[in-house]
């Protein structure tokens, strides 16, 4: 329970730095795939895919990278979001072909272990939880995250035959409701296919 208080501190100073990151002179900013910068360093990845809109556009990038303690680095960078929290999981399947019906083919939420969702549930959390992400009034949203609850390399759910998508919500995850914490709708996708 420590690691996710430790996450949800760091993701709120993130969202705060990039809030403040966001302003301007007041003139509105027009969002596209474009003003979301590149989620990490070229070969810093171990994997990555290009997050899709409902429209099937490309609205940014995930990078992960295993970490020697057998968690997840993720790098995010997406644009076109409304300004605000959004909710983040790791689901099931890695297909993002039916944006225009909800990314439902990326299945539920990977949760090997069968526990209840939410980072502050006491009978949580699930592999797939995710701390949330935040975005500015331009409609970007840039964060680093870590999952301790699976990696690239041990064999698990994320290296299995349908691979796994990277969802973002239109809401925020309260991390306590089920069984997606109130996150609304999926507004983008990003497939990842690294098993056999």
């Amino acid at each position: 329970m420590k690691i996710a208080q430790n996450l949800a501190v760091i993701t709120a100073i993130s969202a705060i730095f990039l809030g403040a990151c966001g302003k301007s002179d007041g003139a509105p900013t027009q969002t596209s795939a474009a003003a979301a910068p590149m989620a990490a360093p070229s070969g810093w990845a171990d994997a990555s895919a290009d997050l899709v809109n409902v429209d099937g556009e490309k609205a940014g990038e995930i990078a992960l990278k295993d970490t020697p303690h057998g968690a997840i680095l993720i790098r995010v960078s997406i644009s076109g979001l409304s300004e605000g929290w959004h909710g983040m999981h790791l689901h099931q399947i890695g297909d993002c072909s039916d944006g225009a019906a909800g990314f439902k083919a990326s299945g539920g939420h990977i949760n090997p272990e069968g526990k209840e969702h939410g980072l502050l549930n006491p009978n949580g959390y699930e592999a797939a939880d995710l701390p949330n992400i935040y975005a500015g009034a331009d409609g970007v949203a840039v964060a680093s995250l870590l999952n301790t609850s699976l990696s690239l390399s041990d064999g698990g759910p994320l290296l299995d035959a349908d691979g796994f998508a990277v969802v973002v919500h239109e809401n925020a995850d309260d991390h306590m409701t089920q069984p997606i914490g109130g996150a609304g709708s999926r507004v983008a996708c990003a497939a990842f296919s690294l098993g056999e």
